[in-house]
């Protein structure tokens, strides 16, 4: 089995990785440095640093589901206003 190399990945291909591979520590912990090397991000526990990851898919998910509602707005059928309203956001 090829080992994969987590430095030549990007924060986000490396996120994508582990995410994939939970048991795989040697990921975690080289996303962890990636992490840390972004300024004013200070990890300081494993709990700290799956919170961290959530949140980031929480805040993507959030755009994914902005970006098909104002698609779904484009279409003609319910103001994207009204839509947004409905839905609370």
């Amino acid at each position: 089995m090829t080992k994969a190399n987590f430095q030549g990945m990007t924060k986000q291909e490396l996120r994508a990785y582990v995410l994939e591979h939970r048991d795989d520590r040697e990921a975690f912990y080289a996303l962890t440095d990636k992490l840390r090397e972004e300024p004013g991000i200070e990890i300081t526990s494993t709990e700290q640093m799956h919170e961290l990851i959530e949140a980031r898919l929480d805040e993507a998910d959030v755009r994914d589901a902005h970006t098909a509602l104002e698609e779904i707005a484009g279409l003609g059928t319910t103001p994207f206003e009204e839509i947004k309203k409905e839905l609370g956001i």
